[in-house]
């Protein structure tokens, strides 16, 4: 069997701390191990200027690969099979509920809040969508 685990990351430092743990786990089964970024797109619906779009949507994949970098970097002293990908949508929870779904991941292991918008008073609406919708087991990291 090969034992595939995901690891959404948004570059807060519970998901950096998540990441460690997904590491972690992927070293002791010998298992793959995915990492996502989820690019949320802000709403453009008042911005008239395509040019101003283009550069806001450019800044943002930038964070985005600077973040899966750091992820690279975090997991170098790993001898692991990792693949790094970037996903954009407007509902960051449903799309890696989407995404695990597709994919045949045995395993989640996600950060309790991370620097979305909004926070629920124990989890992050991202991680709760996560944990109450994917259908395999998931791992939340404080």
């Amino acid at each position: 069997m090969n034992f595939r685990i995901l690891a959404p990351v948004d570059g807060s430092d519970n998901s950096m701390r998540s990441l460690d743990h997904a590491l972690m786990l992927s070293s002791k089964f010998g298992s793959k191990l995915t990492i996502l970024y989820v690019l949320e797109i802000p709403p453009f619906v008042y911005i008239q200027s395509q040019k101003l779009v283009n550069s806001i949507m450019s800044e943002l994949e930038k964070e985005a690969k600077d973040i899966l970098e750091k992820c690279l970097d975090r997991s170098k002293d790993y001898n692991l099979e990792i693949e790094t990908i970037i996903l954009e949508g407007q509902n960051v929870g449903s799309i890696i509920i989407d995404y695990i779904e597709k994919n045949n991941f045995n395993y989640i292991v996600i950060g309790s809040q991370g620097k979305g918008k909004f926070k629920y008073a124990i989890l992050g609406s991202v991680s709760h969508r996560v944990l109450h919708h994917s259908n395999v087991p998931v791992l939340v990291v404080k």
